[in-house]
């Protein structure tokens, strides 16, 4: 499978606050986007709660971020450090803005999924099982060599099915599906892989709820939730003809297994509905 290539990150550290390397870069991308005062105080930064009640960042302080922004060499922040050197963003702002993009990207698509009213919480399950592996380069070795991913999803389905509790029968007929299965591959390098994601959830119950376009906005935020920075790939990869034995409970289940390798976050996230 082709791979982008390895860029290494670290955890920062900035005005006491622990920043993870991607939500570092999400952040750094939205102050590189913005245009305007305005755009930045459209809402995207929110309070933290967990640090009691106050306001978020002002317009006197979004000024000065375009400001400092216009004096750098290439015109757009490089390093966190140079946000983090802004007269203002101390660790209150910082919380705030770790508050307001450090949701990994399979959550926020959940959630908007649900907070949007595309499908309903009470009668759609819609659950992911995500994994993180710290250390760069074996995440790269892992997602890289299409054998062993094929061997680690099969061992993660396996233990999820011994975690629901699920029959011997159910699990290994699930794992031997993996082994054999198709893997399509689509990446956000364009809208193929929003595109197949939407058609996946087109196929549970598209003649009595379907709206292509909100669904469509939804993955493509999803494939979209690194858009700026760097690493920004992401990669959706179809188990094809998976038949889900029981690990949420049964329904309107399409074959096919969704797995997505998302590189800024080092994680690997597998997707069940029914």
């Amino acid at each position: 499978m082709d791979t982008p290539p390895i860029v290494y990150q670290r955890q920062l550290t900035m005005s006491n606050t622990t920043i993870l390397p991607w939500v570092a870069n999400r952040i750094l991308a939205f102050f590189n986007a913005a245009g305007s005062v305005a755009e930045i105080l459209d809402g995207t930064i929110q309070d933290d709660p967990t640090d009691g009640a106050g306001r978020t960042l002002g317009p006197t302080l979004a000024a000065r971020i375009l400001r400092e922004r216009s004096q750098l060499p290439r015109l757009r922040f490089t390093e966190f450090s140079q946000l983090d050197a802004i007269a203002g963003i101390g660790e209150g702002a910082l919380r705030d803005l770790v508050f307001s993009f450090g949701t990994p990207a399979a959550e926020a698509f959940q959630q908007s999924m649900y907070h949007n009213r595309v499908i309903y919480r009470e009668n759609w399950p819609l659950e992911y099982f995500r994994t993180t592996i710290a250390e760069q380069q074996e995440f790269n070795d892992l997602v890289s060599d299409e054998a062993h991913f094929r061997r680690w999803v099969a061992d993660r389905v396996s233990t999820l099915a011994t975690e629901r509790a699920l029959a011997a029968p159910q699990r290994e007929d699930m794992v031997a599906q993996l082994h054999t299965n198709y893997i399509d591959t689509y990446h956000n390098s364009t809208q193929a892989a929003a595109l197949a994601l939407a058609l996946w959830f087109y196929e549970f119950d598209a003649d009595n709820w379907f709206s292509w376009a909100r669904i469509l906005q939804e993955t493509d935020a999803y494939l979209n939730h690194h858009q700026g920075g760097f690493p920004w790939y992401m990669e959706l990869r179809f188990f094809r003809g998976f038949r889900n034995r029981g690990i949420i409970p049964p329904g309107i289940t399409p074959p096919d297994l969704p797995v997505m390798v998302n590189w800024p976050e080092q994680s690997i996230t597998l997707w069940f509905s029914t």
